[in-house]
């Protein structure tokens, strides 16, 4: 049986259709998934259609779009992703049972549909609900486009930390930082001619290597990059793209529709990162991996041949992740597994606590996964 579901109803034009699953198809491969194996696409409800796999319905309004499967899905609590073209159309050309819902409005320069599949994937837990951004720069050189990225992603519905906005006053600045970081989807790097002379950027990047989070890398006009990473998707900016010391609207929104797909091969890419170490660590010790499950997770057999259900956690873990993670266990053994480096000591300790009160779930460290998972074994 498929892990995932999406549906498209509504009324989709062709185009909208096969950019749709194009893009889809293209995303989750980046999870190793698999059309027709590990989940499915289908125009309404089929006859094949599961109650019990994890689904997300993208409704396409338009004049006279019906939703006859309403019924179904509300009653199985199917998340749904209206899209209208407008505002102001919204009345207009969803039906009467999705105009509660908040809608996203069709931009037609996202001729890959992008910003409608990571909504889509974000329903089904495939990327996570909070869109977080690190801006990386030089205040000397580049203030204005930092706050100006600030103010255009933040309406994108992007959670993006600004140094100058983003710390709490009386803060631990370096520690916040530093936490932030690794709690970020991708690192947006302004890369100015004075980028790596400075010891805090230069900082930045290395830690989000070492983090493998992935940098969207906007490169000043007339300025060739110092140093590059295979982390890094450069994207080159023109004398053009200024209005002064700031971005056109145009860059802007590129910018913006980039960062996307960016944020979906970042997250994929943790995710891969820490299951190649599961992998690694459980076949040294005599188990194996035997398959993949909802949300991500991870099924392992231990030595002893009894099962585990992983859950890799790409960012900083919360109380909510453990409550995913015990309702996909499913009574089985269940772990989180986390990156730990960089995350800050009162998180660590708030973790710690949590760990203890919570006994149904074992945590990992991904970097230390050999030797705690041969504590649970023992």
């Amino acid at each position: 049986m498929a892990l995932y579901q999406c549906l498209l109803l509504g009324a989709p034009t062709d185009d909208q259709a096969a950019a749709f699953v194009t893009t889809f198809d293209e995303c989750l491969a980046l999870f190793g998934l698999q059309r027709g194996r590990d989940y499915t696409v289908d125009r309404g409800i089929t006859e094949d259609f599961s109650d019990t796999t994890a689904t997300v319905a993208v409704f396409f309004g338009a004049e006279g779009a019906e939703y006859p499967e309403a019924t179904r899905l509300i009653r199985l609590g199917v998340p749904v992703v209206p899209i209208v073209s407008a505002a102001a159309r919204v009345s207009a050309e969803l039906p009467a049972a999705l105009c509660s819902i908040n809608a996203m409005f069709h931009d037609v320069a996202d001729i890959h549909l992008r910003r409608v599949v990571t909504a889509a994937l974000q329903c089904l837990g495939l990327l996570p609900a909070q869109r977080r951004v690190f801006v990386s720069y030089r205040r000397e050189e580049s203030a204005d486009v930092a706050l100006q990225l600030f103010e255009a992603l933040s309406a994108r519905h992007f959670d993006v930390f600004l140094d100058t906005h983003s710390v709490s006053v009386a803060a631990d600045f370096q520690a916040a930082l530093w936490h932030r970081l690794c709690d970020s989807d991708v690192l947006v790097m302004l890369d100015t001619p004075g980028y790596f002379k400075s010891r805090w950027t230069t900082v930045e990047w290395g830690r989000a290597i070492s983090k493998h989070i992935s940098m969207l890398q906007l490169v000043w006009p007339g300025h060739a990059p110092e140093r590059e990473s295979n982390l890094a998707t450069s994207k080159k900016l023109a004398d053009a793209d200024f209005n002064g010391t700031r971005l056109t609207p145009e860059i802007l929104a590129d910018v913006a529709l980039e960062l996307e797909r960016v944020r979906s091969v970042s997250v994929a890419l943790r995710h891969s990162n820490m299951v190649g170490t599961l992998r690694t660590a459980i076949k040294d010790l005599g188990g194996s991996v035997e398959g993949v499950g909802p949300k991500r997770s991870v099924i392992l057999k231990l030595p002893s041949g009894n099962p585990l259900v992983a859950y890799p956690v790409v960012g900083v873990p919360t109380s909510v992740d453990v409550h995913d993670c015990i309702d996909l266990s499913d009574s089985r053994a269940a772990a989180v597994i986390y990156d730990h480096l960089g995350i800050s000591k009162e998180w660590c300790r708030h973790l710690d606590w949590l760990a203890s009160r919570v006994g149904a779930v074992k945590w990992l460290r991904s970097r230390e996964a050999d030797w705690q998972l041969a504590e649970i074994e023992s």
